[in-house]
């Protein structure tokens, strides 16, 4: 990533800056770990069963190992996008992966 000049020098960003004042919204991601278990898995998403809630939208990074010899390792972004309480109180989970 390119450094912005200090003091008069030649500008040195590789994309020029435009001024804007507009609202922004974000969240922070805090780094915590958690695990739970695949029930089914497609090339769209998968169904996590969790011990809490996660809130629809909640963005997720899913860290696995696909069976087979060898096993294949996937890394990925999901989006929660349902979420039911099983009858044992764990919570079956619908993950879309956005990558």
């Amino acid at each position: 990533m390119s450094e912005e000049s200090s003091g008069g020098g030649m500008e040195k960003r590789q994309f020029p800056r435009v001024e804007v004042n507009t609202a922004v919204k974000f969240s922070v991601v805090m780094p915590a770990v958690e695990e739970g278990i695949s029930k089914d898995i497609s090339q769209g998403g998968l169904c996590l069963h969790t011990k809490r809630a996660l809130v629809q939208g909640t963005i997720l990074h899913v860290d696995f190992d696909l069976p087979g010899d060898p096993p294949v390792h996937v890394e990925a972004l999901g989006k929660v996008v349902w979420q039911r309480t099983d009858p044992d109180g764990s919570f079956a989970t619908g993950i879309k992966f956005i990558s």
